[in-house]
Parts: C-alpha cells; sequence; structure tokens
C-alpha cells in the first residue's frame, strides 16, 4: 500500500554529517572545546647560560659524593667481614681456654 504523502515513499538516507547534533538531547554533557585544558606556554627566552653551569656543578658534586660514599660502603663491608672473622676467632679460642679451665 502506498504513502499518500511523496516524501515518506523516499528511502530515508543516513543524516549529513555537516548536520549539527543536540548532544544535550542525547543527555550527553560535553565541554565546550576552549576549555578542555591550556596548552603549555612555549617559552621566549632561553635558558639563562649561568643556571645551566651552577646545575652542572651541583650536579657533578652530588655525583662524586655517591662515588665517595659507595666505595666508603665498600671498605665498611669490608671491614665488617673482617672483624666478624676476627670475632670467630678469637670466639673459639676463648671456647677452648674455657674448655681447659673446666678441666682443672
Amino acid at each position: 500500500m502506498p504513502f499518500s504523502k511523496p516524501e515518506n515513499n523516499r528511502r530515508r538516507t543516513a543524516p549529513d554529517v555537516t548536520e549539527l547534533c543536540d548532544f544535550n538531547q542525547l543527555g550527553l554533557d560535553f565541554v565546550p572545546a576552549p576549555s578542555y585544558s591550556v596548552p603549555p606556554r612555549k617559552e621566549t627566552e632561553p635558558m639563562n647560560p649561568e643556571l645551566i653551569e651552577v646545575l652542572e656543578k651541583k650536579i657533578s658534586a652530588i655525583v662524586e659524593k655517591y662515588s665517595a660514599l659507595k666505595e666508603e660502603n665498600a671498605r665498611l663491608n669490608e671491614e665488617i667481614q673482617r672483624l666478624s672473622h676476627d670475632r670467630e676467632g678469637i670466639k673459639s679460642r676463648v671456647d677452648a681456654i674455657l674448655g681447659k679451665l673446666d678441666g682443672i
């Protein structure tokens, strides 16, 4: 049965892409694009060379201190190992002396 209106007889096509949608009608809450984020500010002047030199000196000092502390830590660990070995030797000698005293 044909429709009485000629526009209904036409086959419907997808809506035109350029057609604006009312997102509020869809229940979507969009924020306007400019308020999403502020682009980062580009520096207009290069960084001060004096500041770079100061930073380089501070970083060098920190690296030197780190190296010195690392060496000291290794030395102290060796000393701990040596003292532990000495302690074991002294402990065994004291045990031997106590054994001799028990025998008397």
